[in-house]
């Protein structure tokens, strides 16, 4: 008549105040919908539900049991249990069995759940269970399974950085070239009053590294603020193999090489273009003046 709450496995709680143990005595959390039916209405009522009492060989009376509505939890994704499951403590479960059945009959379950304390212990408690013949399988076997669909992904991730990389230089490339055409009279200026063409390719790359860097910042604020609503938005889904935490910043060490990787490229490309820029002759450039 009812199925063990198991924290950390059990679906997602939508209303009512259920502690992490689940469902006290008296108690039950059913599904918000199912069978053409919404049972949020039910939260917080107290139901009669009925089970068959065994009084001999094929023999049986019905039996009620009174529950109150404690929780509504979400089964628009079934799990195990399947979508129309109602979870009752085990103590409540026990009694209810050991009352349904003749003292002469065993409990059998058809399934057990095993936690451990640490990840490192998975293995070597799924061997045990399984010298005992029993079929072993785990949450943390499952995620492995698609370790080609996330290695799949962070080569995505390497792919769009290398985008990245060969877009900055072009746009350096580009900003090089632009500059040829249209600071030549300026470089001839400075000449004239005694610059030297280092030091004019070196303010012009700083320029340009100052031109990268508030790009650069502007898309780390940008990429910042995005991941931060995305880890809110990805957490409010409560997706089983995409567990993220709500609010997130991402890694600091990624948005450091993004402030620095923007100008650097920036003036990689540029460079070629700043040097044949500082070579030009004052004469030349300021000809056409």
């Amino acid at each position: 008549m009812g199925t063990p709450f198991i924290s950390g496995i059990t679906p997602k709680i939508l209303l009512g105040d259920v502690s992490e143990d689940g469902p006290g005595e008296g108690q039950i959390l059913l599904p918000d919908k199912g069978q053409g039916q919404k049972y949020t209405e039910l939260l917080g009522k107290e139901m009669s539900f009925v089970y068959t009492k065994e009084i001999g060989p094929g023999n049986g009376e019905p039996v009620s049991i009174s529950l109150r509505v404690s929780g509504i939890y979400d089964n628009s994704s079934p799990r195990t249990d399947g979508a129309q499951a109602a979870y009752v403590s085990s103590k409540v479960l026990q009694s209810t069995l050991a009352n349904a059945r003749p003292a002469t009959k065993t409990l059998v379950y058809p399934r057990a759940y095993v936690r451990v304390d640490s990840a490192e212990e998975v293995v070597n408690v799924q061997n045990q269970v399984r010298a005992l013949g029993y079929s072993v399988n785990s949450v943390a076997g499952q995620i492995r399974s698609l370790s080609g669909l996330f290695a799949l992904l962070a080569l995505v991730g390497w792919v769009i950085g290398g985008f990245l990389i060969i877009f900055c230089l072009g746009v350096g490339v580009s900003v090089g070239g632009s500059w040829i055409k249209q600071r030549a009279r300026e470089v001839g200026l400075l000449k004239a009053i005694g610059w030297s063409g280092a030091s004019i390719a070196g303010v012009y790359m700083v320029e340009l590294a100052a031109v990268g860097l508030i790009i650069g910042v502007t898309g780390a604020l940008l990429g910042t603020l995005c991941s931060v609503i995305g880890t809110a938005v990805f957490n409010g889904l409560q997706l089983d193999l995409l567990p993220v935490t709500a609010w997130a910043m991402p890694n600091w060490l990624l948005v450091l090489g993004a402030l620095l990787c923007v100008p650097l490229f920036l003036c990689l490309g540029a460079l070629g273009h700043v040097a044949r820029l500082a070579r030009l002759d004052a004469d030349s450039s300021l000809r056409d003046l």
